[in-house]
């Protein structure tokens, strides 16, 4: 710290350190020198115009001087004592033209960032100002060294401020009215590192974590008055709450009992002037705690945080008069974000609004500006006759009215507030839904409900639909306009599947080598030497209902007539299926195999037996389809499977088995026959013929037996002719149509 002494006759401020008076007179010995020279300097230009001076003002001009010089030399010209504080330093440029010296000095000053203060005569000047202005303090300074800006602020408001090392930082403030607090707060902000204590009404800053190791806590708790009437007043930087609750209570006489309350911290807590319960309270607030009296004593325990929180909410319930409760959120600013806030009573058309008051007090400003009646509204009523009342009432749009409706007691009948716009709207709103759907009966012709149900048409939903225990009954709901467009639909796809009927003819081709055969044929002249008459021999096809003359020819019929006659071939199928478009039909002309299958438990040796089945022969599915066209599209799928010979052990072992499968979609027209063919095997059988007894002794009866192995191909064909039935149709006697198509037609010839 150092001790300024000023000098009246020389008009100089000396600084004299207090450790070592002869550095002092060092110190002071330079200083005069250095004034001197700046003295000397200007003593020609100042005793020349020192008498124009005093009638004209002061022109100065300095260049890249100290600051301190500049306030010596214009103390010496003026006879004015200027006293700077160590905050004043640096060097400046500057140039005097003023007319007096309380101009000349405020110009200069404010230049140079500096603050004058004028006491008894004395013009301090510092780069700090610290003032009273009230209760409160006013504090300036621009750029001046921390230190010494607490040094200055702990004299002129005699407050203790005790400090550690502080950087070598600078520090500017610009603050009209604040607290001693708030100006510190301030300056801790260009701290880092160092926090801010108070203790015992002083102040103290050190580095983070030093508080610990004094052992003191960061509080006053002061106290005016006693009893009930006894105000308090604390001044809280830090500490824990269990100093805080034993200084409060031992002054106000209480007792108490902390509850799980260890390790909580308070910060930064000043009020003034507070009875014991309203300070308990704003303690109790800060920490998270609640308290309950029992006994005369004070239980206090922790709580959470949101439950501190209610404390400071409040509900309030707004009624709704112009405006519709649902139609309000819609109104609302985004910036508002009402919906935290917000609950709908719909019943009351009321707003149930809870928070803070800074929370809501916006919220419900809005509600009043727009909740306003609006010029050229009415109330009107609006009759109902065939729906119920409360569902009408759901379902209408809310831009159709302003204001919630009122369904009038004991009717069918709700009052709306609407305007002429909205009450014609409305009107023509509810011609449209207060209409008594009828039930009608329906009898489905040719579909089933169920196909209708799960193939709607267009101008119907399930809802218009209802099923009975009738497939081929339903009942409609629904209004005359929308029963007229169904039964015209309805019309439409409630029709009649066709039906196709199938001719099927599968026979099986034996391919074997060197044999020859050719159809019977005679043929005897006419009158002229014209044949007038054919015949042939086709007796193995009359039993066959497949018109294979008609489909196939004569040539045809007498080829597969010789085959049959022969041997070679054989009819495995010869029938008629009918079915409806779409649907699939299946024809089996199989043989049924049965054997035994005996199965030993490995644990107790146990035997069970099984029956099982195979089965062996022709399997045919088909599945036409009649276009729009009048085509037939048939898929087929065909399998033949043949049974080889049992074991001839004996064991019940089951006998071996082959199958052949084709499938494929052929597209022809109604009478045109499909061929299917490519089902082809290959057979080998092995006979063996002996004479009784004797070919069964060993070795010798080989002697006795003969083994013959023969091998055949066989061919599977399938001729399928589908017919398109557009009603019934007479079934003609085969041999009649072939006589009327091949005999009594050539003898016509």
């Amino acid at each position: 710290m150092k001790v300024y002494q000023l000098s009246r006759s020389q008009g100089v401020c000396r600084s004299i350190p207090r450790r070592s008076m002869g550095f002092g007179i060092y110190r002071g010995i330079v200083f005069y020198l250095r004034a001197l020279i700046v003295f000397l300097a200007f003593s020609f230009f100042l005793a020349g115009n020192l008498f124009s001076q005093e009638k004209t003002g002061i022109s100065l001009e300095f260049k890249n001087q100290e600051i301190t010089d500049i306030l010596f030399a214009l103390s010496e010209l003026c006879g004015e004592s200027i006293l700077p504080d160590e905050t004043v330093k640096g060097k400046i440029n500057f140039q005097f033209h003023d007319k007096d010296f309380k101009s000349a000095l405020d110009r200069f000053c404010s230049s140079a960032n500096l603050y004058v203060t004028e006491n008894k005569g004395v013009y301090e000047v510092s780069r700090v100002s610290i003032s009273k202005s009230g209760e409160k303090w006013a504090a300036y300074c621009d750029d001046a060294d921390v230190s010494q800006f607490l040094t200055i602020l702990s004299r002129k408001t005699s407050t203790t401020i005790m400090y550690d090392p502080l950087p070598n930082t600078g520090v500017s403030l610009r603050i009209k009215e604040a607290d001693l607090d708030e100006i510190l707060s301030l300056v801790m902000l260009k701290l880092n590192g160092f926090s801010l204590d108070v203790s015992s009404g002083g102040y103290y800053i050190g580095k983070s974590g030093t508080t610990s190791r004094r052992g003191t806590e960061s509080f006053t708790l002061k106290q005016a008055g006693k009893g009930k009437d006894a105000l308090y007043t604390l001044a809280l930087r830090q500490a824990s709450l269990e100093k805080l609750i034993e200084s409060l209570f031992k002054k106000a006489g209480e007792e108490y009992s902390l509850i799980d309350t260890s390790g909580v911290t308070l910060q930064n807590m000043f009020y003034k002037d507070k009875t014991f319960a309203e300070l308990l309270s704003l303690i109790l607030e800060n920490s998270s705690c609640d308290c309950s009296v029992n006994g005369g004593i004070y239980y206090i325990y922790g709580i959470q945080k949101k439950d501190v929180l209610k404390k400071f909410k409040e509900t309030n319930i707004i009624k709704l008069t112009n405006i519709n409760a649902e139609t309000l959120l819609s109104l609302f600013p985004a910036e508002l974000n009402p919906q935290s806030f917000i609950r709908i009573d719909k019943k009351n058309n009321s707003i149930i609004l809870t928070g803070s008051e800074a929370e809501t007090k916006p919220i419900r400003d809005f509600i009043e500006r727009i909740d306003v009646a609006t010029p050229g509204l009415h109330y009107a009523r609006f009759q109902l006759h065939s729906i119920d009342v409360k569902e009408a009432t759901s379902c209408i749009p809310k831009d159709f009215y302003y204001s919630q409706l009122i369904i009038v007691p004991g009717t069918k009948s709700f009052i709306a507030e609407v305007d002429d716009e909205k009450e014609k709207k409305l009107n023509e709103y509810m011609g449209l839904i207060d209409r008594k759907d009828s039930s009608r009966a329906v009898h489905l012709k040719y579909i089933k409900s169920e196909e209708l149900q799960n193939h709607l048409l267009p101008s119907i939903t399930k809802d218009n639909i209802t099923q009975t225990g009738d497939s081929s009954l339903i009942f409609f709901t629904g209004s005359d306009e929308s029963f007229a467009k169904f039964k015209e639909e309805l019309a439409l796809v409630d029709k009649p599947r066709k039906q196709i009927r199938y001719q099927i003819l599968v026979i099986q081709h034996q391919k074997t080598d060197g044999f020859n055969w050719s159809p019977s044929f005679a043929g005897t002249k006419g009158e002229g030497g014209k044949t007038a008459l054919h015949s042939v021999s086709l007796s193995n096809l009359l039993d066959i209902n497949f018109d294979i003359v008609a489909k196939f020819g004569m040539q045809f019929a007498g080829n597969l007539n010789a085959q049959i006659e022969n041997g070679l071939s054989r009819v495995l199928a010869d029938t008629t299926l009918s079915a409806l478009s779409g649907e699939k039909v299946t024809f089996s002309n199989t043989n049924i195999y049965r054997y035994r299958d005996v199965v030993m438990s490995k644990s107790d040796d146990v035997y069970t037996t099984t029956t099982r089945e195979i089965s062996s022969g022709l399997n045919l599915n088909i599945n036409g389809w009649v276009s729009g066209d009048g085509m037939v599209t048939v898929g087929v799928e065909a399998s033949v499977s043949k049974q080889g010979t049992a074991d001839p052990s004996g064991n019940g072992a089951p006998p071996s088995t082959s199958e052949k499968k084709v499938t494929t979609n052929v597209r022809t027209k109604s009478g045109e026959p499909v061929i299917i063919g490519g089902l082809i095997q290959k057979e080998k059988d092995e006979n063996e013929k002996g004479t009784p007894l004797v070919s069964r002794i060993p070795i010798l009866g080989n002697l006795f037996k003969s083994r013959v192995d023969s091998r055949a191909d066989t061919e599977l064909v399938i001729y399928l002719v589908p017919f398109i039935e557009e009603g019934d149709m007479e079934k003609d006697d085969v041999l009649e149509r072939y006589w009327n198509k091949y005999i009594a037609g050539a003898v016509a010839q």
